[in-house]
């Protein structure tokens, strides 16, 4: 079964009013709090788009019959993005959670996605736990501290999140992990929930704390064009039952097994997405055939707001064929 995308109807005024007046809410919030300025992403402002290929493992073709998991290689636009939105913020910003999303090109014409961020697990278990997370840090820290001993979730999770550390060398030196779950499904019809990571096969390192004094502002991504070809191994973490698959916010147990998926090979830049009237959008419930989406309010929120996103970057509705 093909999941079907929000951007696949023709306006947003023929969704479903809650989600869209969720994202709605949600990126007023984020606009609010982050300092969003119209033109651009709501987040992730200040990126590069670079082209590489995806040739995927024989154990790919074992958990899913979807087209780009069965050994031939793919077409990718990768996106390496600082978090925050500033396209002005130094690249050496502690706690900046920083992303690398994949967009595979299907021999059919379609497209499907993978979007990671650096953060282990995301800061909230649902979108309204975000939005008021957000609202009670930006009121100030007596309200955060109020919301945090209301919602121990969240305060897990910031707990993970803050653990993460410094900056890293490069954009070839850093662990990416989805943080949504999805379920596989094979040939024979058989499933299994996994989360991603994007594994570096440079290894993960960050700077010293006494590099940070040394390093330029743009050095991640004055220096991507050195550090190609980039490697980085998709790898899918397998849960087990009982593993939570809806709540983003908390980690699967560090035992699970990984499965190498194959291998994401960054060569060059990528002059054929963000030119002109393009908008590329890298949104992780756009799906294929063998590959669908667990029932997790966060993952099920985001096309919503990443419509929401594309509105405000280009004034008008978002089209049907974004890809």
């Amino acid at each position: 079964m093909t999941t079907a995308h929000p951007d696949q109807h023709a306006s947003t005024e023929h969704r479903d009013p809650g989600p869209t007046g969720l994202a709605t809410d949600l990126a007023d919030t984020v606009t609010t709090v982050l300092g969003s300025i119209d033109g651009q992403r709501i987040t992730h402002h200040k990126g590069v788009v670079l082209a590489g290929t995806f040739t995927a493992t024989p154990r790919a073709r074992e958990l899913s019959r979807a087209a780009h998991l069965q050994g031939d290689p793919v077409r990718v636009t990768v996106r390496f993005s600082n978090g925050f939105p500033s396209t002005e913020e130094r690249d050496d910003t502690v706690g900046d959670p920083r992303g690398m999303a994949v967009k595979f090109y299907l021999d059919d014409g379609s497209t499907t996605d993978l979007v990671c961020q650096d953060w282990p697990v995301f800061p909230a278990p649902t979108p309204e736990a975000f939005r008021d997370l957000l609202r009670a840090q930006h009121e100030g820290p007596d309200a955060a501290e109020r919301f945090l001993a209301e919602n121990p979730k969240c305060a897990a999770a910031g707990e993970v999140v803050g653990a993460v550390g410094m900056p890293p060398r490069s954009w070839a030196t850093v662990v990416f992990n989805s943080i949504n779950a999805f379920r596989l499904v094979n040939a024979d019809g058989e499933g299994r929930f996994v989360r991603w990571r994007l594994d570096p096969e440079a290894g993960s390192h960050p700077l010293g704390e006494d590099e940070l004094a040394g390093v330029a502002k743009d050095y991640l991504f004055d220096g991507v064009a050195g550090a190609l070809p980039i490697r980085y191994r998709l790898l899918a973490q397998l849960a087990e039952d009982g593993d939570d698959t809806t709540d983003p916010s908390t980690a699967w147990p560090a035992e699970r097994e990984w499965a190498d998926l194959g291998v994401v090979e960054v060569t060059g830049p990528d002059d054929t997405r963000e030119t002109g009237d393009d908008v590329l959008v890298h949104d992780p419930m756009r799906l294929v055939d063998g590959i669908e989406p667990s029932d997790d309010p966060i993952l099920r929120i985001r096309p919503y707001v990443y419509a929401e996103s594309v509105r405000r970057r280009s004034g008008a509705e978002p089209p049907p064929h974004l890809t």
